[in-house]
């Protein structure tokens, strides 16, 4: 089956995509991954699903369909992809993001094969709502459609250009805005290479006046910290080629003596993970959002020895 998005093209057959036409080299894992995503959505594959399908009968550590997920979100940011590609979903696994879903297209069977209508399509496609296009035919009728909708594209594409252009020296003009609320309760470093996969645990948090600040890395989260004052930190485990970063920068920071409250959210801990981090100085270890909640809100709550202003 072959798949389009963005510019690039997937088959999911012959595992092998193409970005612009030209052939992107990616390890077989990684296409292999995106299929079972795509089979599988709306709902997600667990990290124990992807270890069993891609590793099959061999042992590997809990960290690799992690590792994986990561190094296929780099591979399609290195070809210029800057969307949203695989959702972390917190205690259940991964998921092919809706942004994405939206923009992805099965292609049309090749000559030689039995095109098949899109209202027959394969459970998967249909369920998640992809779009099946039919084959090209020379139909006049096809071809008048195919130019209209051209014309409507680069409407549609001028008229965004003048947006930004009529708009765009308003904007410049704009003050400067520094800082969260002057009433925020307090403040929050969530630290995250991903930090889309969080978007509803932060709104949540600044729903109940709790600023919430971001890092992609260790070493801006520890430059921000030295600078401001946190009232918590959250942090991912695994980030790039690091499967223990969130743990190394708990120990950075309790290295330097900063007993700021720490907790790590992630996927699926082992109760000696859970250990260790207690005893390196950590407060909790989440893996849902309950849990995370749970853990962090009572610090802001009146009365828990955090500010209401920081």
């Amino acid at each position: 089956m072959q798949y389009r998005f963005c510019n690039f093209i997937l088959d999911t057959g012959q595992l092998y995509l193409t970005a612009d036409g030209v052939p992107v080299e990616a390890d077989a894992r990684q296409l292999q991954l995106l299929r079972l995503l795509i089979d599988s959505y709306p709902e997600p594959c667990s990290q124990q699903q992807l270890l069993e399908t891609l590793w099959p009968d061999t042992v590997v550590s809990h960290w690799s369909a992690g590792r994986l997920v990561s190094d296929t979100r780099k591979l399609f940011r290195h070809q210029g992809y800057e969307g949203p590609l695989i959702q972390t979903l917190h205690g259940r696994g991964y998921r092919l993001a809706p942004e994405l879903v939206e923009q992805l297209c099965e292609l049309p069977i090749m000559a030689g094969e039995t095109a098949q209508p899109a209202a027959d399509a394969p459970g998967p496609a249909r369920e998640a709502g992809l779009s099946i296009v039919p084959p090209a035919t020379s139909s006049p009728a096809v071809n008048w459609r195919s130019l209209a909708a051209t014309g409507l594209l680069l409407l549609f594409a001028a008229a965004i250009v003048y947006f930004i252009t009529a708009h765009g020296s308003r904007e410049e003009r704009a003050p400067l805005v520094i800082g969260e609320a002057p009433d925020a309760r307090g403040r929050i470093l969530w630290v995250d290479d991903n930090p889309d996969n969080n978007l509803s645990e932060r709104q949540q948090f600044e729903s109940r006046g709790i600023a919430v600040y971001i890092a992609t890395n260790s070493e801006d989260a520890l430059m921000l910290l030295s600078m401001y004052r946190y009232h918590a930190v959250i942090s991912d485990m695994g980030r790039g080629d690091e499967p223990l970063a969130g743990l190394k920068l708990m120990e950075r920071l309790r290295a330097r003596d900063d007993q700021t409250p720490y907790f790590l959210y992630t996927i699926m801990p082992s109760e000696s993970q859970r250990l260790l981090v207690a005893q390196r100085g950590g407060n909790g270890v989440a893996v849902t959002q309950e849990e995370l909640f749970d853990m962090v809100l009572p610090l802001f709550e009146v009365g828990s020895g955090a500010p209401a202003t920081p």
